[in-house]
């Protein structure tokens, strides 16, 4: 009967996240929508793929957040000359205050994508620490045992 014997892995299964985070990739989509009742809905919904093994990845999220404020006067931007970026006063007021709205529900998405993020790999940690001590006591065992007798 022949056997059949096993290559061992000389490479983890899955390799570490950290040193390929510059591939992964991110997809935010932020809006700001004045509605019916004339509030400003802000919204914005983020997922990112990342690299966890040679050839599979991981897709953390979609995390979305929608909320509604109420609406500072945005309608005063439509008539700005964005080539120039003459604004006045209040307008700049305006264009800060919603700009801070999308960067506040953003970043709120980026946080729970980077928690996410940080439970993958610590999974993939645990993978490789796994696999490394099953090679490790598959070596063990597999070296031959020493004879103990001496000579007299």
């Amino acid at each position: 009967m022949a056997t059949r014997t096993r290559t061992r892995r000389t490479k983890p299964r899955v390799e570490e996240t950290e040193t390929q985070r510059a591939p992964s990739r991110a997809v935010i989509k932020g809006t700001a929508t004045v509605m019916g009742d004339g509030t400003l809905e802000i919204a914005c919904q983020l997922a990112e793929t990342v690299p966890v093994a040679q050839y599979a990845n991981v897709i953390i999220g979609p995390v979305g957040l929608r909320w509604s404020v109420i609406n500072p006067g945005i309608d005063k931007l439509g008539v700005v000359d964005w080539e120039e970026q003459n604004l006045t006063a209040e307008q700049q007021a305006i264009y800060d205050e919603v700009r801070g709205y999308l960067r506040a529900t953003s970043k709120l998405c980026e946080h729970q994508i980077s928690e996410d993020r940080e439970i993958v790999e610590e999974s993939v940690r645990l993978m490789n620490q796994r696999e490394a001590e099953e090679a490790e006591a598959a070596a063990k065992r597999a070296k031959p045992k020493r004879s103990s007798s001496r000579r007299r």
